[in-house]
């Protein structure tokens, strides 16, 4: 039986925690490629992850290169939001 898919929001926090990691937990901007994360990840859907990304750029929590995007990098907003202790997101 397959494992169930996460939720978009569990996602989404997996999305950003491994940016990240990727980038070493330096500050931003330091950037990765999004294959790497797509790897990391373990998901073949692309297009869940572009669409994953645009909406964390959409938010503030990432900037993107390219369209699609090629390479991201988290913003400070992003970083705060997956900090120990974060407050959960307020819905926009």
């Amino acid at each position: 039986m397959a494992a169930p898919s996460p939720s978009p929001a569990q996602f989404l926090s997996s999305l950003l925690t491994t940016v990240y990691d990727l980038t070493g937990r330096r500050p931003p901007p330091t950037w990765t490629h999004v294959d790497k994360v797509q790897a990391k990840l373990g998901t073949t859907n692309k297009d869940a992850l572009d669409a994953a990304i645009r909406v964390a750029v959409a938010r503030g929590w990432l900037r993107a290169d390219g369209d699609p995007p090629s390479s991201i990098t988290m913003t400070v907003d992003g970083i705060k939001l997956i900090a120990p202790g974060a407050a959960a997101p307020k819905p926009k």
